[in-house]
């Protein structure tokens, strides 16, 4: 069975005044059609980020680096 997501090596980091500050570091992970997967960790852990990314619903001024495919196609 393929995957329905499929996100490697995802790192996702801010521009901010005070210059790069990194949410997400080399997470991956995948799911097929009719898994259930949770994602824990502490507040501000980039549990949130890391969706938003596979929406494509980051802030401008996000940098991006990896890969989300959903159902065989780049998000990114």
């Amino acid at each position: 069975m393929t995957s329905l997501i499929d996100v490697e090596n995802l790192t996702l980091s801010f521009r901010t005044d005070e210059g790069l500050v990194t949410a997400v570091e080399d997470v991956s992970f995948s799911l097929k059609k009719g898994e259930v997967m949770g994602l824990v960790g502490e507040s501000g852990s980039g549990k949130s980020v890391t969706f938003l990314a596979a929406m494509g619903l980051l802030p401008h001024q996000a940098k991006v680096s990896g890969s989300v495919m959903l159902n065989g196609q780049e998000m990114l």
